[in-house]
């Protein structure tokens, strides 16, 4: 399948606001490399609530109009909320509202956000969305277990405390968001392939996996509560934008496939080879030095303009990317 996004957004055309993320830090600089593409909040990030989460304002410029797309609504604690406020951010200007996938450091705030966007507002999402998702991550230096060892020996594994992290991830109740949905006179779109949401953008539709070492590990589907599977995450949804002269920009939720099959998945998506920047949560914070380092590589290869690995992204990709000078 191919998307057609060659009629692309002008250089200059495009802003990208975080409005959710881990951290707010008022007095991290402006890098000057970036001439401008790249503003840090400075003292304005005290203003800011930082929590677990993810949130994105992206608007595009076509003319006279201004078309905005929210990408996710961040954790429960509804910072998004607050520092929409802080930047004079206005829910009824959006025309969409897209779910990365149905982890609730994404969908945290959707309840709240629902009913202050405008009537005809699109929320799309995957129907995966809802699958209940567990996270079992394995004491230091043990290998991650797999889906059948796990459903054999789970109760074993849990009484010998063998887990450093043992969440069951609340899941989205459908029926609940579907009426508060309709209760606002909004629309819901369900769907796993691709969406152009307007020239020069699109989403991704269920990407594909290239390399199933770069899926997150830790993450299982839920069954039953003794039955695991593996997790490919078939939920999960980016963003991909052509900029004039520039190439992709590459906007993630959390990249529990992989920030390398996203890639992958976009340049085949399009056809448009040069990446000009990734933005979002990379999931690396539980990845090997030497598996982080591949997938450094990959990206130096492909040399991108900017590099912004925020939320899940962790500290040892940050510090390794930190070579290249697309790094922010």
């Amino acid at each position: 399948m191919s998307i057609d996004i060659s009629d692309c957004i002008d250089s200059g055309n495009l802003t990208i606001k975080v409005l959710t993320t881990n951290t707010s830090i008022s007095t991290l600089l402006t890098d000057e490399r970036f001439e401008g593409r790249v503003i840090q909040p400075h003292t304005n990030g005290s203003k800011y609530l930082a929590e677990h989460g993810l949130a994105m304002s992206i608007e595009i410029k076509q003319g006279e109009e201004i078309k905005k797309y929210l990408l996710d609504t961040g954790g429960p604690k509804n910072s998004i909320i607050m520092n929409a406020e802080a930047m004079g951010i206005d829910f009824k200007d959006y025309d969409k509202l897209i779910l990365s996938h149905g982890h609730v450091d994404h969908y945290g705030g959707l309840m709240n956000v629902i009913p202050k966007l405008k009537e005809g507002c699109e929320l799309i999402l995957t129907p995966n969305s809802y699958n209940q998702n567990t996270i079992l991550v394995p004491k230091s230096g043990q290998a991650f277990y797999s889906p059948e060892v796990l459903t054999e020996k789970f109760r074993d594994l849990q009484k010998e405390n063998k887990f450093i992290l043992n969440i069951k991830l609340p899941s989205m109740n459908k029926s609940i968001i579907e009426n508060l949905v309709n209760q606002n006179n909004l629309k819901i779109i369900e769907i796993n392939k691709p969406i152009k949401l307007t020239s020069g953008i699109t989403t991704s539709g269920e990407i594909e996996i290239f390399d199933e070492k770069e899926l997150t590990k830790g993450i299982y589907l839920m069954k039953s509560r003794k039955e695991f599977e593996k997790n490919t995450f078939r939920d999960e949804i980016s963003i991909y934008i052509n900029v004039k002269e520039k190439g992709l920009v590459v906007i993630t939720g959390c990249g529990h496939t992989g920030i390398v099959n996203t890639i992958k998945h976009g340049q085949k998506l399009t056809g448009i080879n040069k990446i000009y920047a990734l933005i979002g949560g990379f999931h690396k914070e539980w990845e090997k030095t030497e598996d982080i380092e591949e997938s450094v590589r990959f990206i130096e290869g492909l040399n991108p303009e900017i590099t912004c690995g925020m939320h899940c992204t962790g500290f040892e990709f940050n510090k390794i990317m930190s070579r290249h000078p697309s790094h922010t």
